[in-house]
């Protein structure tokens, strides 16, 4: 077999994957030392795998790490070193490639790879408890905004269903005809509540602000100011004959004086 073959067979690789027996693993250190081309495609295959097993990360097959430790406990033996002095026969120089070399590099191909094996697994961990962790917060959030809205809508049943409270719906003037809201006006207690359902996120340094029309009275009367991003709150309590209620935009704080300019939404009370 010429050396062409003999590189093509296969063995050499067989070499450095620890597959081959001792006397074959001589005879190829034999040949290495003897043949150039050999000896060369020999540290081009060692080079190949280090840099395989560099960029890939690859876990080594446990079957080749056993075949390792066997190879490093039998080279410490003391009657290793003769059984390769006997194999080199009269060449009377060191080998090239002794198998504690061989045992070395895969040392080295197992540390990468297990590097790179659980520096993956770490990173996905972390990244399934990150998930996990929005998920959580998600979750969080929603059973809130559900638990807010449920409670908001037992309130406006309750007002509903109150028979001592007159219900007037507000719907929105040209200035916002997409807008409206709910006013509850007590008949026992003259208290009054608004329900904010759409009204626009008012300009900076303004706020909303609830008049009462009244029988007698030319101008509105201060209902008071509330927050546009609350539902249901309870205002001032207003007294008399009350024939609309209206929402105008005013400067942050309210004012005594409705800007009716300013009229977002407005509603009348039915006549009974």
């Amino acid at each position: 077999m010429d050396t062409k073959e003999y590189i093509e067979s296969g063995v050499l690789e067989a070499y450095w994957m620890g597959e081959l027996g001792e006397e074959e693993m001589v005879a190829v250190d034999r040949l290495a030392e003897a043949n150039e081309e050999i000896r060369e495609e020999l540290e081009r295959l060692r080079k190949t795998i280090t840099r395989y097993a560099q960029t890939t990360g690859k876990r080594p097959d446990p079957a080749v790490l056993s075949h390792v430790f066997m190879d490093i406990e039998e080279d410490s033996a003391p009657d290793r070193a003769q059984k390769v002095q006997k194999g080199r026969g009269s060449f009377g120089v060191s080998k090239p490639f002794p198998v504690w070399s061989i045992a070395a590099s895969f040392l080295l191909l197992v540390s990468i790879g297990f590097n790179f094996y659980f520096l993956s697994e770490l990173q996905q961990s972390r990244e399934e408890v990150q998930a996990m962790t929005q998920e959580k917060d998600l979750l969080a959030d929603q059973v809130k905004t559900t638990g807010e809205q449920l409670d908001y809508e037992r309130l406006r049943i309750a007002h509903f269903l109150n028979e001592d409270n007159i219900h007037i719906r507000m719907d929105g003037s040209e200035l916002s005809p997409r807008s409206f809201a709910n006013v509850f006006w007590n008949k026992k207690t003259n208290a009054v509540f608004i329900s904010v359902d759409n009204l626009p996120e008012p300009p900076h340094g303004h706020q909303y602000q609830l008049w009462a029309i009244k029988v007698g009275h030319e101008d509105p009367v201060d209902a008071g100011i509330f927050d546009h991003n609350e539902l249901v709150q309870e205002l001032k309590v207003i007294r008399g004959d009350v024939t609309a209620f209206a929402v105008t935009l005013e400067k942050e704080g309210g004012t005594q004086q409705a800007s009716v300019e300013k009229t977002f939404v407005k509603g009348f009370l039915k006549k009974s």
